[in-house]
Formats: structure tokens, C-alpha cells, sequence
């Protein structure tokens, strides 16, 4: 034991380990929105929200995406300030001084950071105080001293913004609740079948989010190109639509041409020396083409006169050829529609010829992704009355309704639960009683009641029955024999598609 005074050394370090743990303390409280003692207030106002069930302490108030304070607390308001009956939370929010005062027409309104439903206040800061209608960029209210004398005055300290200016926040219920019966329906019947697809695809469907932007940033060039040409686009996908219809119409004969577009395609690969020699002599024959074609414009204007000349025989025929017209739609119908597909054939067919090659791929990936989508099919299948069940039960758990009370708009709901209280749940037992007995992989209700095990046993099957004091006569299924606390039976094995054992086991299919 010491008994010598401690030296000066050893006051400072105590000294300094007790101010340095103090500090620690104090950043820690600061940081977590605590206020400091003896510290000036900033400058606050006061805001009446409806419906602001998620809204907490030291949330965030922000102006244009940017945090300019917190909110500071939070009381229901008085009866007099309630809105449409319902109750409302009176918040109090404080600005921080380089972004204070807050003009009088500023408005508010909550939003959600998050789909977990982080809430925080969002502010417009109106004009700035000493105008008339003129936007305020953030921070310029704080260089502004004639407040008292313009048209838009600035919020007074412990002021409160006026009720027009707060926003109701739209609910994601109030939203569902919009939609009809049918459309409720239909959108629940989507989400759980969007479930089942992005099963076990949680990695690719992060990529897919992640390469959204750059994607967009493409489509919208697209998009802009697509815009400046919509007449093209519009008859581009009018004439696509007549030729899939001629198509559909000729499907021998398309497939005769697919067909004799890949002999046509050997043929010349199998002509390979010959196509080169062509591309060779291409210049020379270009050459000669120009020849050609200068010596037929000569032609032309030398034959100029005789066109002139033939003019009146020209119309002299033209009633002619009006009834041979008048005589023969059918035959020019035909004609205008094999223009048509001649047209488009000469870019539809070597599209379709690399849609399909590209299809290639696809359908060999194809494969291995049927091949998981069967066996949760199958098990699906196996356990359609509890899925059928299941999504038959919500719509009955929520809808009781007790009677509108004085003061409410409408009608409240109630979830109907059912809560198992025994002596296991009041009190602790280091084993298993026997009347506690249970399964993890419970059979389809229709198996057990078609197999009659429910009804001969007096219960459901169980994993096992080990705490129940019986002796069983056999396997799986068998009665218990000997007396018993509580009739008890074993579950038969699963089906060996699920793996054969008492526990279900799903496997690729191969």
C-alpha cells in the first residue's frame, strides 16, 4: 500500500484522462443530436403536419436536398388545430443561422429518404423576405435587413408557418386505395409472381440496377433520334405491320426462302475465288457503267423531240388503259403488295435470318434456367392448397371492422390474431413437455386428409415423438401404441422427387 502523496506528473495525467474521456462524452452526445448546455438557440420555427406517424426527433429539414437544420421535438397539437378531424403533430424545426430567416411563403412538406420509410421535412424557401415573388437561393435570407418594410415578411423567431403552407403527404395506401377492387387484385397477383421470378436472382438483378444509368443515358439519345424522325418511324412500323401479315399469310414460302437464303449463302462461300474476281473488276466496271450512262443522257436529249411528239397518242390511250384499270383490281392489288414485300424483303430477310441465328443462345441458356424453375413448380404444385390457402387468409385477417367512434370519418379496421397461451409460454421448462410436439415440414393438408392420418390419430403428424412417452408399432405413418399423453404419429417420408426423407429436399432438375 502507498501512502506517499501522488506526484504532480500523475495529477496531470489523471487530469487529462478525465478530460479527454469527458470530450469523448460530449462529441458523442453533439453527434447524436443532443443539445449542449448553456448553448445558444438557433432560430426556430414552428410547422402543424397531418399523418406524421414516421417522423422523429433530429430529422432532417431540407431545402432543396440540402440539410439546413433538425427538428427539435415534437407534441400533439391542440383540438382547435386539427385538420379534417384528424389529429395533427406540432413540430418544432431548427434552422441553422446562415440559412435563417424563413420566409412567410415558404411551404413544407413530408418525404421519405427511404423505402423503409425514413422521414424527414422538406422546405421551399419562397421569395426572399423584402420582395415581392422573388425566388430565394439558399442562404440569401440571412444578408437581408429590410424584412419589416417589403411585401414578404420573414417568420419571427418561435413564429409558426401558416397551415396553407404545409403539404399533405400522399401514403402509399392512399395511393392502393385509389385503384378499384380488380386492379388491387391484379397488382397483388403481380408482385407475387415479380417474386418468384427475381428468386435466387438477387446478384444479377443488382447489376441490372446498376447498369440502369449508363442504359438510360443511351435510350435517351435513342429516344431523341427516334423523336426527330417519328413520321419515318410511324410508316416504318405501319409497312412492318403489313409485312408480317403478308408473312403469316405465305409461311411456306418463307421458309423456302430462309432456306434458300442459307443455300444461297453456302454457294457463294463455296464461290469464293469467284466473288473475289468480281470485286476486282468492280472499278472497271463502274468505268464502263459511267460510259454507259453518259451516252443514255445524250440519248435522252436527242429523243426529247419524239416524246413530245408521241404526248397526244399518249392521250388518246389514257382512257384506254382507265378500263383496262377499272377491269382488273384484283391484279393491281396483287402487284402493289408484291412492291411492297419486294421492298421490305430486301431488309427483312437478312434481319430475320440474324434473329434467328442470334436466338441460338438464348435457347441453349434456356435450359439450365427451366431446369431450376421446375422443381419449385413442382413443389408449388405439391403444396397448392396451403398456396391457395395462403392467399386467401389475408383478405379475411383484416377484415374486421369495429364501429366508427365519435369524431372518426369512417369505419376502423382490425387484424384478427389468435394468440396460443399455455403453460410453456408463463413459465420456463428445460425439456419439451409432452404435449409439445410440433413440425418443421408439415405435409400438404390434402394429403393427410386424404390418407385419413388426421382423423384415424385425433391430430397432425409429427417429426417424431420422442417426448410423448409412446412406443411406436412401426414406421412413418403407424398408430402409436401403449398409453399416451396426447395422441402422437410420425409423418411419412416426402416423395422421392423431394428427396425420400421426412424433411423435403429440392434438387435441380436433370
Amino acid at each position: 500500500m502507498q501512502k506517499s502523496a501522488p506526484s504532480l506528473g500523475r495529477i496531470l495525467i489523471a487530469a487529462g484522462f478525465t478530460l479527454s474521456c469527458f470530450g469523448l462524452l460530449l462529441f458523442l452526445w453533439i453527434a447524436f443530436g443532443g443539445p449542449v448546455p448553456l448553448a445558444s438557440k438557433s432560430y426556430r420555427i414552428t410547422a402543424n403536419f397531418p399523418e406524421a406517424t414516421q417522423l422523429a426527433v433530429e430529422s432532417d429539414v431540407r431545402i432543396g436536398g440540402v440539410s439546413v437544420g433538425k427538428v427539435k421535438s415534437l407534441e400533439l397539437a391542440p383540438i382547435s388545430e386539427q385538420v379534417d378531424g384528424l389529429d395533427v403533430t406540432k413540430a418544432e424545426l431548427e434552422i441553422d443561422p446562415e440559412f435563417a430567416p424563413i420566409s412567410s411563403d415558404a411551404t413544407a412538406i413530408l418525404r421519405a429518404k427511404t423505402v423503409l420509410g425514413e422521414t424527414y421535412v422538406e422546405l421551399t424557401s419562397g421569395s426572399k423576405p423584402g420582395d415581392a415573388g422573388v425566388p430565394v437561393s439558399l442562404g440569401a435570407a440571412a444578408n437581408n435587413t429590410d424584412a419589416e418594410t417589403a411585401d414578404i415578411e420573414a417568420i419571427p423567431e418561435d413564429g409558426s408557418l401558416g397551415v396553407g403552407q404545409v403539404r399533405n403527404q400522399n401514403q402509399i395506401d392512399e395511393v392502393f386505395n385509389s385503384f378499384d377492387k380488380g386492379t388491387r387484385t391484379a397488382f397483388q397477383d403481380w408482385q407475387q409472381n415479380a417474386a418468384i421470378a427475381i428468386r435466387g436472382r438477387s446478384l444479377d438483378l443488382n447489376d441490372a440496377v446498376g447498369n440502369l444509368g449508363p442504359f438510360l443515358g443511351d435510350a435517351s439519345d435513342v429516344l431523341s433520334l427516334l423523336r426527330r424522325q417519328r413520321e419515318q418511324l410511324k410508316g416504318l412500323v405501319r409497312d412492318t405491320g403489313v409485312v408480317f401479315d403478308a408473312l403469316g399469310e405465305r409461311e411456306s414460302q418463307l421458309a423456302g426462302a430462309i432456306t434458300g437464303s442459307n443455300e444461297t449463302f453456302e454457294a457463294l462461300a463455296a464461290e469464293e475465288a469467284a466473288l473475289r474476281d468480281i470485286f476486282q473488276v468492280a472499278p472497271t466496271f463502274e468505268a464502263e457503267t459511267t460510259l454507259t450512262l453518259n451516252r443514255l443522257d445524250e440519248f435522252q436529249r436527242d429523243t426529247r423531240p419524239l416524246i413530245q411528239d408521241l404526248l397526244p397518242v399518249a392521250n388518246d390511250i389514257s382512257p384506254t388503259l382507265r378500263s383496262v384499270r377499272q377491269l382488273s383490281p384484283e391484279l393491281e392489288a396483287l402487284f402493289l403488295d408484291l412492291d411492297d414485300l419486294t421492298r421490305a424483303s430486301k431488309k427483312g430477310f437478312p434481319a430475320l435470318a440474324d434473329t434467328l441465328e442470334g436466338l441460338r443462345p438464348v435457347l441453349d441458356n434456356l435450359d439450365p434456367f427451366l431446369a431450376q424453375l421446375n422443381p419449385v413448380i413442382s413443389w408449388l404444385r405439391y403444396y397448392r392448397t396451403n398456396v391457395t390457402d395462403f392467399l386467401s387468409n389475408p383478405p379475411v385477417g383484416i377484415g374486421g371492422v369495429l364501429e366508427p367512434q365519435p369524431g372518426q370519418p369512417s369505419a376502423r379496421h382490425a387484424l384478427r390474431q389468435l394468440g396460443y397461451i399455455t403453460q410453456e409460454t408463463l413459465a420456463i421448462y428445460p425439456n419439451r413437455i409432452p404435449e409439445n410436439r410440433g413440425n418443421g415440414y408439415v405435409p400438404p393438408f390434402n394429403q393427410v386428409v386424404k390418407q385419413g392420418l388426421a382423423a384415424a390419430n385425433g391430430n397432425i403428424p409429427s417429426f417424431d415423438c420422442d417426448n410423448s412417452g409412446v412406443r411406436l408399432a412401426g414406421d412413418g405413418g403407424t398408430p402409436p401404441v401403449g398409453p399416451s399423453f396426447a395422441p402422437c404419429f410420425v409423418a411419412d417420408p416426402y416423395p422421392g422427387e423431394f428427396g425420400g426423407t421426412q424433411f423435403p429436399q429440392v434438387a435441380v432438375d436433370p
